[in-house]
């Protein structure tokens, strides 16, 4: 048997990325060095028919990160098993992480692992974390593209060996603690309030936490938040633990080799992760801010699905975000708050689509197509109880003679809003919208029903929008701050001035 071949530095960059996204920090690691060499035997997964394939290495990726409840790799007496079998593969963490080379801009967005969606392939509905453990990679992967039409380009999965064996390499993370906590599901325990070095066991216990307790006026009060809080707190520790490694010399090819071999045999990559896309990244993000990595948090409103405690998404609220892991430029639009369905009244072949996919690249949110036989009337926009405004913005795309008309009881169900119905008299979208002034007339009356609604207390559908607010094109993403958990004893964060580790 020929000896086995010392690494490439291609494979090695190969890992050095799987490793850097495992804690979220994808951008990071493609900047930090950039080496010949061959990709390796690693683990694959084929992404044939799952992944959205980019053309050009130069184009904006997503990456789905995905932290998996598995324990293969650790001692079987390792207090991470307590309560788990080795083989189980739920996925604990689920991140999109999407780059831009064009801009040298990245973000982060956490999803809930209690997310309530329907499985794909299943017709069923499930947790998100669940779809993992149904039918692999392929499976979430589809799930996460067709419930949150995101584009998922490429795949890591890392396990709870990699993850630890990092953080240990690289000397702990530093977080800050104003007061004793505890996780006892974990294993989560700080006696000693102040700036403390998470390694290997306590890092992982920290980030996994979901029964979070502080030390306050003489009681421990837990975090009533649960899968929030936690995901507030991987997002404190990805910031801190990227730091770390920069401090750390990882941009050091001797340091970056260390970080690479800790997690070699605990990850897997989707097949097309190529050599040559990874070196043209690492050059374009080679001068990435740290401190310009974005991170939010898909919102959602907790609730249940029978016994199960689950997660709804806050569709309207989400959109906006969401549009930046589309590709779409359109934060300071109105255009994602509606939840448009598009049926093809006039029978010609691919219309629905055709004009649903022309709405999705101005930014709606296109919940469905369909046929409408038998219709032989004009173009029609017809909208749910309180849905008028958004079914002007769609309006502006028809004309100033677009027909709105209030849904009859029972017509649109479910998350659709807004019904797009093509008539005889339909050419196609307006290249360039109209202006919401065209329409004044109709946005008066959706700011009668507005205040009238929000006098007689009936529940806010435009997510605290105020129709001004709407017509101004002053939707934007919610900030970092609004989509993190902002109740500070819960998230452990440095006073302002101190600076931890």
């Amino acid at each position: 048997m020929s000896p086995r071949p010392r690494r490439t530095w291609g494979q090695r960059l190969v890992l050095a990325l799987s490793s850097f996204i495992a804690l979220g920090l994808v951008t990071a690691a493609v900047a930090l060095v950039s080496y010949d060499g061959q990709v390796g035997q690693i683990n694959r997964i084929s992404g044939q028919g799952v992944l959205t394939r980019t053309a050009t290495p130069s184009e904006p990726m997503n990456f789905l990160v995905v932290g998996v409840d598995n324990a293969e790799g650790l001692d079987p007496n390792d207090p991470v098993l307590r309560g788990r079998f080795e083989a189980s593969l739920l996925s604990d963490t689920i991140m999109v992480v999407r780059v831009d080379p064009t801009q040298n801009k990245a973000w982060l967005l956490s999803i809930p692992r209690d997310l309530w969606v329907t499985i794909a392939g299943t017709g069923t509905k499930g947790k998100i974390n669940s779809a993992l453990a149904l039918g692999g990679p392929q499976m979430l992967i589809d799930t996460i593209q067709t419930e949150l039409d995101v584009p998922i380009n490429h795949y890591v999965q890392v396990n709870f060996a990699g993850f630890r064996n990092l953080v240990s390499v690289i000397g702990g993370v530093p977080v800050w603690f104003d007061r004793e906590v505890r996780d006892t599901n974990t294993g989560l325990n700080v006696e000693v309030p102040g700036c403390v070095n998470l390694e290997g066991e306590q890092a992982l216990a920290f980030v996994r936490s979901r029964y979070y307790e502080v030390f306050d006026g003489g009681e421990w009060i837990s975090d009533p938040t649960g899968d929030s809080g936690r995901i507030a707190r991987q997002q404190t520790f990805i910031r801190a633990a990227l730091n770390r490694a920069v401090a750390q010399g990882a941009r050091n090819p001797f340091e970056m080799q260390r970080l690479i071999e800790a997690t070699e045999g605990e990850v897997v990559l989707d097949d097309a992760l190529s050599l040559e896309a990874l070196l043209d990244l690492g050059e374009r993000f080679r001068d990435f801010n740290v401190e310009s990595f974005e991170v939010v948090t898909l919102p959602v409103d907790n609730g249940y699905a029978g016994a199960a405690a689950v997660g709804y998404l806050r569709t309207a609220e989400a959109q906006p975000l969401l549009a930046v892991f589309r590709g779409q430029t359109l934060l300071g639009t109105p255009n994602a708050l509606a939840r448009v369905e598009v049926r093809n009244g006039t029978g010609q072949a691919g219309q629905a689509s055709s004009v649903a996919e022309t709405l999705r690249s101005e930014g709606f949110t296109v919940v469905g197509t369909a046929d409408a036989p038998g219709y032989g009337g004009p173009t029609v926009i017809r909208y749910a109880p309180s849905a008028l405004l958004e079914a002007v913005t769609v309006a502006r795309y028809i004309g100033r003679d677009a027909v709105l008309e209030r849904a009859p009881d029972g017509e649109i169900t479910g998350e659709t809003r807004v019904v797009l119905i093509t008539g005889s008299d339909f050419t196609g979208l307006l290249p360039t919208p109209l202006a919401f002034e065209d329409f004044s007339v109709y946005v008066e009356q959706a700011r009668a029903e507005y205040e009238a609604a929000k006098a007689a207390g009936v529940p806010d559908e435009g997510e605290g929008l105020t129709v001004d607010d709407v017509t101004a094109g002053s939707v934007t993403a919610p900030s970092i701050t609004t989509t993190t958990i902002t109740q500070d004893r819960f998230v452990p964060r440095p006073p302002e001035g101190v600076v931890c580790g």
